[in-house]
């Protein structure tokens, strides 16, 4: 369930997910209805299918309303020019905490690592968060689509799935069990060293060791079950 607002009024709209098999993706019949609010007279709108983000193939092109659609066009056009701010800042950040820096520097490197920073995230903002992706397996994932709209895609796609199954991880439980172990251990192996070095260590080196423990807790629980086996509905039943 999802509440959508439209001028003054408050709609309830049910939602599902769509799986598109992989061999079925090339030849697809795409209603001409958004997948984010049923709008029939959508926007066409190409989308990258990668979870990277600033990975533009593969692409598919699908129905959205006009406002979603030309958040996904603007997102296509600053994208690239986000991804060198977040360098700049990136650099200037460096800069920070491993130069030498004395007078005017101080300030105006901290400034410039900060603003480009969030000149970037403020470029990218509004992007609508259930975009269609692909799976491990190469299959096509479309969340959070509404039921009337799903009907009509499994409808006209023999073999489509509607789902309210959980959507897959990007990577395998392996991946991240491997991750959980590997990240506290580093965070030891780091803290020894600090330690023992006998010098004075930039205090970033010195946060990493929090920022190991905790994504490694993340990874942790990323290994566990998405969701109790026959928990969730599917539409044509049983075609998981």
């Amino acid at each position: 369930m999802k509440r959508i607002m439209r001028g003054n009024e408050s709609t309830t709209v049910n939602r599902i997910d769509l799986l598109v098999p992989a061999h079925l993706v090339a030849g697809l019949r795409i209603p001409a209805l958004a997948i984010t609010d049923g709008t029939a007279d959508p926007d066409w709108v190409e989308v990258s299918l990668s979870r990277l983000r600033y990975r533009r193939q593969p692409s598919q092109l699908v129905p959205m309303d006009s406002r979603s659609a030309g958040r996904v066009r603007r997102y296509a056009r600053l994208e690239p020019w986000a991804l060198v701010a977040q360098l700049v800042g990136l650099s200037a950040w460096s800069i920070v905490a491993f130069g030498d820096l004395s007078g005017a520097a101080r300030t105006v490197t901290p400034a410039l690592a900060c603003g480009t920073w969030l000149l970037s995230m403020l470029a990218l903002r509004g992007l609508p968060r259930d975009l269609p992706f692909r799976t491990r397996d190469g299959d096509l994932r479309i969340p959070q689509v509404p039921i009337e709209v799903a009907h009509q895609w499994v409808g006209q796609n023999p073999g489509v799935i509607a789902t309210a199954e959980p959507a897959p991880r990007r990577h395998s439980r392996r991946f991240y069990a491997r991750w959980a172990i590997g990240l506290p251990v580093a965070a030891a192996v780091l803290a020894v060293v600090l330690a023992n070095d006998r010098r004075e260590d930039p205090i970033l080196l010195w946060m990493l060791l929090p920022a190991f423990l905790l994504t490694g807790i993340v990874m942790l629980v990323k290994t566990l079950p998405l969701a109790r086996p026959g928990a969730v509905r599917t539409w044509p039943p049983g075609a998981l």
